[in-house]
């Protein structure tokens, strides 16, 4: 392994980029934040305070049961699924009930990968190994030096999955980080993942305090983080180990935006646009009360003549949907009409799944306040 190379269009690698990877950077990973509990406090933890409780989210779902979980694997199209948190492992209990289901639903082909930062003991191992974990990726706290976690990583050498590190790039951490890839390159791991450090919402003032930087006010990304993974790479390009450097755009855009695209391939309505992003376009009529729907419903079909596979409803959000085009054509009629009931008409981009975060809203007509009965 020589040469430095481009994969997934921001990344760069020396050797074969792990399955995980590769199955990431098609959208096709089902994210399972198993848990948001995690006793090491490292100063640059990204995790939302909306997470950092015993929480379980799929994808950006919040999520109650692993059925749900199933659900929006099914949503996406999911090819296998990555389980993180906090420490996924501290709630060992439900992190097998979930693989364990997933590869029962999905067959063994499902691949599993799980993030951990803890030292697990050898009988969990065999309990992750023996539900059908596929890939095993360790982080080092902080980048502190572990004889415990170095020794569970060893014992988990001793099963027939892949192991591997994954830890940020964290500028001024080099001699921890070059400490970290020659411990891998010693006990034969199959690959060493560098992430981009990157400021978040939480981590913000932590590393505002310890002076670094973003690299420009349209990026989330540490200045120096990507120089000096490129560094790592250049320095052990010629051991036999595959070295990966995965780039905040990657992860924040391209990862997130093929996730996007293959949801929202089940998730739209006929009257729906899909972007190039993955993201919904559609009309959407807000009324002040759900017992208005069917009437206006039945009005726009019938004498508006919108088809009815054109349209669709949410009566807990008291809102009609329909293609924006359409929107367009019969919001002066409507307003003209039904003023006295209905909220807002609006032109809006959402992420593809119900009560999707809205990134974009074009008001065609709204009055002065939505009614919350």
């Amino acid at each position: 392994m020589l040469k430095i190379r481009t994969w997934s269009k921001k990344n760069k690698i020396v050797g074969k980029p792990p399955l995980g990877c590769q199955l990431c950077a098609l959208g096709s990973k089902l994210v399972i934040f198993i848990t948001g509990k995690c006793p090491f406090n490292c100063f640059y933890c990204p995790v939302s305070s909306e997470r950092k409780a015993d929480v379980i989210f799929a994808n950006e779902q919040k999520i109650e049961s692993v059925e749900e979980a199933i659900e929006e694997a099914k949503q996406i199209n999911a090819l296998g699924a990555s389980i993180t948190g906090g420490e996924p492992t501290l709630n060992i209990e439900r992190t097998l009930k979930y693989i364990q289901r997933l590869k029962e639903e999905f067959g063994k082909k499902f691949h599993i990968h799980l993030y951990t930062a803890r030292a697990i003991p050898n009988e969990e191992l065999e309990l992750l190994y023996g539900v059908g974990l596929d890939e095993i990726r360790f982080h080092f706290p902080q980048l502190k030096k572990s004889e415990e976690i170095e020794k569970s990583i060893k014992e988990a050498t001793k099963h027939s999955w892949k192991v591997g590190i994954e830890i940020p790039a964290i500028p001024g951490k080099k001699l921890e980080i070059e400490h970290i890839v020659k411990f891998a390159i010693k006990n034969r791991l199959d690959f060493i993942n560098l992430n981009e450090f990157e400021f978040a919402e939480t981590n913000f003032r932590n590393l505002r305090k310890r002076d670094f930087t973003p690299v420009s006010n349209t990026q989330s990304a540490v200045k120096g983080s990507k120089e000096l993974a490129l560094k790592i790479l250049k320095k052990f390009r010629k051991s036999n180990i595959t070295l990966h450097f995965c780039s905040s755009v990657y992860k924040d855009r391209i990862q997130l935006r093929n996730r996007f695209i293959r949801r929202a391939k089940n998730y739209a309505k006929k009257h729906d646009w899909i972007t190039k992003e993955g993201l919904i376009v559609r009309g959407r009529i807000i009324l002040d009360k759900k017992e208005d729907i069917k009437g206006i419903l039945e009005y726009i079909k019938n004498e508006l003549y919108v088809s009815e596979d054109m349209l669709s409803t949410e009566i807990e959000e008291k809102a009609i949907y329909t293609s924006p085009i359409i929107i367009k054509e019969i919001t002066e009629i409507l307003k003209n009409k039904f003023e006295d009931k209905i909220a807002q008409i609006a032109i809006i981009e959402q992420y593809p799944m119900k009560n999707g975060f809205i990134t974009y809203l074009d008001p065609l007509f709204e009055k002065s306040y939505i009614s919350t009965e």
